[in-house]
C-alpha cells in the first residue's frame, strides 16, 4: 500500500480525511474538497499541496486564519504529526498507509480518553489565563441600516484553546463550567465597551443557561453590566430559545431585568422547538430569528409566509423582530418587506474587536 497524506480529527466527531487530490482545498463552501460547515471558516479557507517532494499549507486569505502548531501562517511546510488549525477546527496532519479513503472512524477508548484530557486541559488554561478576546457585531435598523446596537461575542485565543467558541462552550457545559466561561467572556467585553468607535443605543449580552440556575451570581453579573453602560445606553440580555422552558423562572428573571432597567431578547428563535407559550406569557423586548429561517428567505415563499405571520403577532405584542445571519442583499430586502425591524449578519458587519 502506498503512503499518502491525511487529516485526522479526534474527539466526539472523529474523522480521517484522505488528501487524495492535491492541491486540496478546505473551507465552508460545498465546492471545497473538504467542507467545514461553520461560520468561523471562510468559504475557501486554506489549501494543502505538494511542495518540493513534501507538503505545504497555504492560507487563502481567510478571516480567522490558518495555524500550524499554534502559529498563524500564510504559507508553511507540513510534516507528519503537525497540528493544523483551520480557524478553530483542529486537525493532525499524518502521512500513512492509504488503506482506506475519506471516512469517519470510531475512536478507540484510549483516543477518547486522550481527547477528554485534552479538552479539560484546554478549558482550564482558558479559564485560568483568561485567554479570551471580545468582539462586537453591529445590529442595524433595517429601514436605513443605521447601527443601533452591538452584540458582544467572544473568541478563545487559538494558541491556548485550539477549540472554536462552540466547541469550547460544549466542553465547559458538560463539565458544569458553562456559566463560568460565559462570565469570563462577558467581563472581557465589559472592559472593552469604552473602546467602541461610537456609542450605540444598546449592547446585547448572551446569558448561558447554567447562569439561570445561579441567582446570586446572576444578580452580580447584571449589576456589573448596568455599571459599565455609558450615558444613554441600555443593555439587552439574550436567552437562547431552548432555555426558555420554565415559565416561573423566566418571570422571575424578567422581573429582575426590569428592576435593573435591562431588556430581554429570545435568541435563535426557530432553531429548535420554539415555544410560543413563553412568548405570550413572558414576552421579550426583542425576538431574534435564527439564521436557519433567514438564510435564502427571498427564495422561499413558505418561510416568508411563516415569518410574515410571526412578525405580525410580535408587533401586536410590542416585540421587535431581529433577523440574524443576513448575508445577501436579497435576504435583507425580504426581511424589510416582511416587517423585521432590525438586522444582524455579515452583510452589515462582521464581529470585530472594539478598537478595530
Amino acid at each position: 500500500m502506498s503512503r499518502q497524506p491525511f487529516l485526522e480529527r479526534h474527539g466526539e466527531h472523529a474523522v480521517r480525511v484522505a488528501l487524495d487530490r492535491l492541491p486540496f482545498r478546505i473551507g465552508r463552501s460545498k465546492d471545497a474538497d473538504h467542507t467545514l460547515p461553520t461560520r468561523e471558516v471562510s468559504s475557501f479557507h486554506a489549501e494543502i499541496f505538494e511542495d518540493e517532494g513534501g507538503y505545504a499549507v497555504r492560507d487563502l486569505g481567510s478571516r480567522n486564519g490558518t495555524f500550524v502548531n499554534g502559529e498563524r501562517i500564510d504559507l508553511a511546510p507540513l510534516f507528519d504529526g503537525d497540528i493544523v488549525h483551520v480557524a478553530h477546527e483542529e486537525f493532525r496532519f499524518v502521512v500513512g498507509e492509504a488503506a482506506f479513503g475519506d471516512e469517519r472512524t470510531l475512536a478507540s477508548p484510549g483516543t477518547v480518553q486522550e481527547a477528554l484530557i485534552h479538552e479539560s486541559t484546554a478549558l482550564e488554561r482558558v479559564l485560568t489565563q483568561r485567554a479570551v478576546t471580545a468582539v462586537f457585531q453591529p445590529i442595524v435598523r433595517l429601514a436605513d441600516r443605521a447601527v443601533v446596537a452591538y452584540e458582544t461575542l467572544g473568541r478563545p485565543q487559538v494558541a491556548v484553546a485550539r477549540y472554536g467558541i462552540g466547541e469550547l462552550f460544549r466542553i465547559a457545559s458538560t463539565r458544569g463550567a458553562g456559566a463560568r466561561l460565559s462570565r469570563l467572556f462577558r467581563s472581557v467585553a465589559l472592559a472593552d465597551l469604552t473602546q467602541l468607535p461610537a456609542r450605540p443605543a444598546a449592547i446585547f449580552f448572551n446569558l448561558h443557561p447554567q447562569e439561570m440556575t445561579e441567582p446570586d451570581e446572576l444578580d452580580a453579573e447584571l449589576r456589573a453590566i448596568v455599571d459599565a453602560l455609558g450615558p444613554g445606553q441600555r443593555a439587552v440580555i439574550e436567552i437562547h430559545e431552548s432555555a426558555v422552558t420554565d415559565l416561573a423562572a423566566m418571570k422571575r428573571i424578567r422581573a429582575q431585568l426590569r428592576e435593573l432597567g435591562l431588556h430581554l431578547a429570545y435568541d435563535d428563535f426557530g432553531a429548535g422547538q420554539s415555544r410560543l407559550m413563553e412568548l405570550v406569557e413572558v414576552p421579550p423586548d426583542f425576538l431574534k430569528l435564527d439564521m436557519s429561517l433567514v438564510r435564502d428567505i427571498d427564495r422561499s415563499g413558505k418561510r416568508q409566509e411563516l415569518v410574515r405571520a410571526l412578525v405580525h403577532v410580535m408587533t401586536d405584542l410590542g416585540i421587535a423582530v431581529l433577523a440574524e445571519g443576513v448575508e445577501r442583499e436579497g435576504e435583507s430586502e425580504a426581511c424589510v418587506e416582511l416587517g423585521c425591524a432590525l438586522g444582524q449578519g455579515y452583510l452589515y458587519g462582521r464581529p470585530r474587536p472594539a478598537a478595530g
